[in-house]
């Protein structure tokens, strides 16, 4: 029942942000628009695409690295198949696929591989907002709002590399801060804080990649590269509709994009990335047709959609894998969080081996 109505949520918030994505256009204009569009920019963006996943996959390998030797090729399958899942299944339960499928084709423990992820969402995070607030600074004419929220976003961001260093030093002292902290918040629903207590937990299992400061350096570089390239996609995209913008509004598309996917929606974030474009359009001067803006943000949304998906499904068939198994995982997935959540907690107090030299 809990799964239904999570499911039923996702649809309304899809149909109401695709809804209010189409307002000020026609089918006559997007139609219109589509047939005006720039197409020789698809494989330019499905270049970009593959230097993102690549770069996705590449960091993961240095997070695994102290655990597992693995390879960017290695872990690139489970990457996408990962990603499929969240285009194919509700819930965002992408991750715990692709933690699924490391631990069964390369046996590494669970909290593990969900301890490296965990990391990998911290530093997607600060990259994100990094380049979320540099877009907004070359923007031209910025609306006071946003550029309010740009110095709002500077100071959280330094904020949160306080809270990373600290963590990193600091590790089991940080948590049972935490864990003090949220036990004197009553309005903080316990389930809350057990989830915010178990990213910690399986966080700190993982923190033995960024003991090496070259492998540090290294994370950090490819978080902010990854997400640049993904920015170029959506500037691409918009470009490709003859929408005049700058690099700067790629990087504002990604950031909205990024905060937006985090509410319930349908697989595939249908609805809402359309939403996330019309927002950050709001940054420019000069308001662009909004049927082209609603045709661009399709034509990015697709572009990653389709290739994702198809590769991701064709490795999951080639790991002798199903939509069955993906389907078991999802239905699994509270026991699996128990049972991770088990194994973080042991993960603190026995971190496993020092980490190798990247």
């Amino acid at each position: 029942m809990k799964r239904f109505l999570g499911l039923l949520i996702g649809i309304l918030v899809s149909v109401a942000a695709f809804a209010w994505s189409m307002q000020g256009t026609s089918r006559e204009e997007l139609q219109a628009g589509f047939q005006q569009a720039n197409y020789l920019t698809l494989p330019v963006m499905l270049l970009l695409l593959f230097g993102f996943y690549w770069l996705k996959a590449m960091r993961w390998s240095w997070l695994l690295a102290p655990v597992k030797p693995l390879s960017t090729k290695q872990l690139m399958a489970p990457l996408l198949i990962g990603f499929a899942a969240n285009n194919i299944l509700p819930a965002h339960l992408g991750e715990f696929v692709r933690v699924f499928v490391v631990q069964r084709k390369h046996k590494v423990p669970a909290s593990t591989v969900l301890s490296t992820v965990v990391l990998e969402r911290i530093f997607d995070v600060l990259a994100i907002l990094a380049l979320f607030s540099l877009g907004l600074v070359f923007t031209k004419d910025l609306p006071d709002e946003y550029r309010n929220a740009a110095k709002f976003l500077g100071i959280a961001s330094a904020g949160v590399v306080l809270c990373v260093v600290v963590f990193l030093i600091w590790t089991e002292q940080f948590v049972r801060f935490t864990m003090a902290v949220l036990n004197r918040l009553p309005f903080v629903p316990e389930g809350l804080s057990n989830k915010l207590l178990e990213m910690l937990r399986s966080g700190a299992a993982g923190l033995q990649a960024l003991r090496n400061g070259k492998a540090l350096v290294l994370i950090t570089a490819s978080s902010l590269a990854q997400w640049l390239l993904n920015g170029m996609i959506a500037y691409t995209a918009l470009t490709a509709f003859h929408i005049p913008v700058t690099p700067a509004a790629g990087l504002i598309v990604t950031g909205v994009t990024a905060l937006g996917v985090t509410v319930p929606s349908t697989p595939g974030y249908f609805g809402v990335i359309q939403g996330c474009f019309k927002i950050s359009m709001a940054t420019l001067a000069v308001q662009p047709d909004p049927s082209l803006v609603l045709g661009s943000s399709l034509y990015y949304h697709l572009s990653m959609y389709i290739p994702v998906t198809l590769l991701g499904v064709y490795f999951l068939n080639s790991l002798g894998l199903s939509l069955r198994d993906l389907s078991h995982v999802a239905d699994d997935s509270d026991t699996s969080d128990r049972q991770i959540s088990d194994s973080r907690a042991e993960a603190v107090v026995n971190p496993y081996t020092p980490p190798q030299k990247v």
